[in-house]
Parts: C-alpha cells; structure tokens; sequence
C-alpha cells in the first residue's frame, strides 16, 4: 500500500465519515471486520469500518498466529469445516507467501495416548486428502506417516517412551501454515483501503455509542465517539453490520435485539525459547490432563505454546483484558514436560504469554468448550442490523463473502455493478503487498539495497512487510543510522517505526509493540522497557508529544506486559525453578 495512512489521514477520515454516506457502516476491526472491507472495495462497494480500539485488539491478535484447517475437526466429523478452512489456508499460503509460510506438524501416537495410531494414520491421510481434492489450491507438501526409529532422528527432543504413556508407536506428518494474525488483519484492512481509492475509510479508537434510525425504525447510521480527543460525530450508511465478535452481544444490546448470541473462551499461549524444547517443527499435542488439543509451534528463536480453552465467564466479564494466569500455564506445561522430558520447563523460561477469547456461537448440547461449533452464524436484528459472528481466523475471507452475498439477498445493498463479482471465491485474489522471497531478492539487488542491514533483518522485513519491506530499506539507504537495532539481537529499527508511522495509523506505542510488531511476545519480558523507551522516543518527535505523553504512553505499555507475566513473578522461588509437572 503505497497510500498514506497516518495520523493526518485518520482526521480527514473522520472529517470525510461525517460528511458522506457509505453503502456500509461497519462496526468491529478484527480480521472478519477487515475481511467485509476486503470484500466491498473489489467489488466497488463503499464503506466505513469503525473499530472502538486499535485494529486486530482483540481475538485477532491474540490467536495461535496459525491458518490452519483443523486437524481437530475431523474427530467430529465436521469435514465440511475442514474443507472450507484448508481451502482459504491454501489460497492464502499461494497468495501471500511472506506472511502466511507452511510449517510442518507432528501428530505422535504412544501405546497408552489417546491418538491411537489407525486414528493418527486415519486423521493425517483423511485432512490431506480434504485439503488438497476438495480446496481449490494444491497443497504445500504430501503427508507422511513416521515410524518411532525416524522421529527419533527427526525429532530427537520428543519422548519414545514413558511410563505413563508407553512407547511411541509412530506419528504422523503434515502441514499448515504460521502467520501474524494482526499483521493479516491490518494489511486486509490496508489493501481495501487502496481498492476503494479514497471512497472508504477505516478508523480505530472510534466507539459506536448509540444508533441512528429512519422514520421506519431502521437503522441507517451510528453515533461514534473518538476515544483519543472525546470528539463526537455520525456515520451515515445503506447498512450497518456487526462484526465485533466476543462483543458482539454488547454491541447489539443497544438495537432491538435481547439473545445472548457469543459463547466465550479463552486461550492462552506461552512462549519460551526454542532450544528449552528443542522441537524442530510444530507437534500436534493430547493434553495428559483431560485429553484437549493443542500446540507446540516452532516459531524460529521461540516456542509458541497452546491453546487452552476455557469458559471466560467462570473467570471473567472483562472481554478487553483476558491474562494467562498460573492454572493456565501450568496446564500447558505439565504436558510440554512429560512429552519433551529434557525441556524440564520452570516459569524461568516463559518469555511472554498471551491470551485471547473466541467469540463462539452458543451451542444447545455441547457438553464442553471444545465442543462448540467454530462455524459463523449470520443474523439479523428487528431494526435491521446485520451481524455476522463465530467462525475461526483462517475463514475470514469466506465469511466476510458470505456476509456481502447475505446483504445482497436480503435487499440490504443493491446487486452488484459487474458480472464478475457474483462469482463466489472472486476475492481469492493476490495480495498487492504480498511478495514471495525470490522476487524480493530481486528487487533489493536491482535497487542494491542489500548491504545494508544484516540477514536477519531483511528476513523480517521480507516476512513481515513484504513489498513494505523494499520501501522500509529505501529509508535505510538514506538514512542508514536509522537501520541500527533498537534492542540488540532484535530486528527492530528506526526505518521499520517511521515506515509503521507513515502507512499503519498507530496512534499509540501499545499499538506497535502488540499488533503492527510481535515485539510484545517475540521479546523477553525483563528488555521490554528498553525497546518501549526507544520506540517511544521515535514516536514522541513525530507526533509532538510532551514528555508527560511520552512517559504515559511507556507506563500503559509496560503495565500491559506486567499483566501477562504477573503470575511469574509473584509465584515465590521454588516453584519459580522447579520444572512445572
């Protein structure tokens, strides 16, 4: 996205929002708010996104950072989920290959395990099957069924005996992909932006605080609030939808609608370094406490490991500040332990944690939180609101379609102009953005901008930004102090801050260190001062701030990431080194 989209923007935007009438208001800016936007701008339709914290604040930040079809999913015979999210995995995988990359997973199966190995063998041949017939886009690589003598040379960190759990069998062998779930969220959102070419807008810290309806009790507009100056204004639109997923039921309560629609629970990653493990590539895990699913991730320097699923209401009603807390983290690593015995993992080793919460549809019968339905509902109120809820991150592109076709049907947006556009799967298209390492390559030779940062550094670039990548080494070529590193040994520089300034509208250093970065859980909790203090100061000389800003802005940064890390360091010294099991 070569538009600008800074801070300048954002006011004109709301300036343009109070002025003119869009075909959509939408409410919600997390990955199905950003797919909608996606959605209407290739198919020439205006709108409005509106989002009452910074963009992918929520769920969409806070996931397993996996597209992925749901190896799980089979176990209930919901292959038509599985088919449906392996085929929008795979065209994502093809068509923004810097962001979206195979990663391999390990399904092992021990003699006293849950995965029995004709469930392994079954699960692993029957996914990739659905994947690769049944997607629309080939997949990355074959699955493979390992015997035991192979994953101890493949996998040499991994148990193959335990007295609990026997000896390994086999395991099987097959692919996904890892991602940055915000980075996803706010470049879908970036390029709707270029599509629409300065007829739509999109617009975080804008709180929708009541609704405007016609003389026949529709509702055709919203009242918004700016959460960063308290200015008021109105957005005016053919439709109003919502996809504000676990807010969802707050943001209907004020429309002629009174079901509690969203079922949520929380999930919870911790994150260690990579060689405590040693897993070479992602495994696929049973926990031994109650025989849930979840992850082991490589994710290069760290293990990303999750998730839980929980109830969030037996815990909480606070849908913005969901915490790991001990119970949950010694959850994961009771498992981690017995399946890795050399990690011998202590609260010493988490470098981060983070926590989300699904916005499941409530389900009559589930017996327990894993057994919610992760498909979307779309529904409408009695003033004629549309909503759009449930649903899991690797479908967004599919609901965000559903929804625009639901509008349509209903009489909610006219037909569309072209012929094209109502052919399903018509916005599996490419990323702009998107550029896969061989091109990038080739484009930093021709500019000779390669000399300039060290390897790992344009790695990042390349995978987090993409063609941005190209434009955030042109700013180190001239200015190269501005390529040093913030905090060493992290890739992090002044260039990447100023290029996040100028195209990602991050009114807040929250927003950069938790959504456009993956510093908040990338980098150990102890040097997050150092890096917030840097970052803040790049920010303070570009937007003006005083120093009492600047101070208030690392404080609620920090006290963000004291939240997450709370339980360790207010657990005393034993338990503190003791390998959690």
């Amino acid at each position: 996205m070569k538009r600008k989209w800074d801070l300048d923007v954002r006011s004109q935007s709301i300036e343009a929002a109070e002025q003119g009438r869009y075909n959509l208001v939408i409410i919600g800016g997390g990955i199905t708010g950003a797919g909608i936007a996606r959605e209407c701008a290739l198919r020439g339709i205006s709108f409005c996104l509106l989002e009452k914290n910074d963009f992918a604040f929520g769920t969409s930040s806070r996931s397993s950072k996996l597209f992925h079809g749901g190896m799980r999913y089979l176990t209930s015979g919901d292959f038509g989920l599985v088919r449906e999210s392996t085929g929008e995995r795979n065209w994502l995988r093809c068509h923004f290959p810097n962001l979206v990359r195979p990663l391999g997973f390990v399904y092992p199966s021990y003699q006293n395990y849950k995965a029995r190995p004709h469930i392994v063998k079954i699960g692993v041949k029957l996914y990739d099957i659905i994947s690769d017939w049944f997607s629309g886009f080939k997949n990355y690589r074959k699955a493979k069924i390992f015997k035991k003598d192979f994953i101890e040379e493949f996998e040499p960190a991994i148990t193959t005996e335990d007295p609990d759990l026997g000896k390994m069998l086999m395991a099987g062998f097959y692919y996904d992909t890892n991602c940055d779930d915000a980075r996803v969220t706010l470049e879908t959102i970036k390029e709707s932006l270029d599509y629409s070419e300065g007829r739509s807008a999109a617009i975080n810290y804008a709180r929708v605080t009541d609704y405007i309806k016609d003389s026949s009790g529709l509702v055709r507009g919203v009242k918004v609030k700016d959460t960063l100056n308290g200015k008021e204004f109105q957005v005016m639109g053919q439709a109003v939808v919502s996809a504000a997923g676990v807010w969802t039921d707050q943001v209907l309560a004020g429309s002629n609608y009174d079901q509690e629609r969203i079922y949520p629970t929380k999930g919870v990653h911790v994150v260690v370094p990579n060689e405590r493990i040693g897993n070479r590539n992602a495994f696929s895990l049973i926990s031994i406490d109650d025989g849930r699913f979840f992850f082991v991730l490589n994710r290069g320097s760290v293990s990303v490991i999750g998730t839980t699923d929980t109830n969030y209401y037996r815990e909480s009603s606070n849908l913005d500040e969901p915490w790991c807390n001990k119970e949950d983290c010694d959850y994961l690593l009771r498992t981690v332990n017995k399946m890795f015995p050399r990690a011998r993992l202590t609260y010493n080793d988490i470098i981060a944690t983070f926590a989300g919460i699904r916005p499941l549809i409530r389900q009559e019968g589930a017996q327990n939180e894993s057994d919610v339905s992760r498909r979307h509902e779309i529904f409408q109120t009695g003033d004629g609101i549309v909503a759009i809820a449930g649903g899991k991150s690797t479908t967004y592109r599919r609901m965000a379609e559903d929804l625009l076709f639901y509008l349509v049907e209903n009489n909610y947006l006219e037909q569309f102009a072209r012929a094209e556009h109502h052919k399903r799967n018509f916005s599996r298209q490419p990323f702009r953005i998107a550029l896969d390492r061989k091109e990038f390559d080739r484009i930093i030779s021709e500019k000779k901008l390669g000399g300039r940062v060290h390897p790992s550094m344009l790695e990042h670039f390349h995978r987090q930004y993409g063609r941005g990548g190209i434009e955030i080494l042109e700013k180190i070529d001239a200015a190269p102090q501005s390529g040093v590193s913030l905090l060493e040994s992290y890739p992090h520089c002044e260039a990447e801050i100023l290029y996040i300034l100028d195209r990602e509208c991050a009114p807040k250093l929250i927003d950069i260190l938790c959504r456009r970065t993956e510093a908040q859980w990338l980098i150990w909790h102890h040097k997050q001062p150092e890096l917030a203090r840097a970052v803040a100061d790049i920010m303070a000389a570009r937007y003006n701030w005083s120093e009492e800003r600047k101070e208030a802005e690392i404080t609620e940064y920090l006290e963000y990431i004291a939240n997450t890390v709370r339980f360790v360091t207010e657990t005393n010294f034993e338990d503190h080194s003791s390998p959690v099991s």
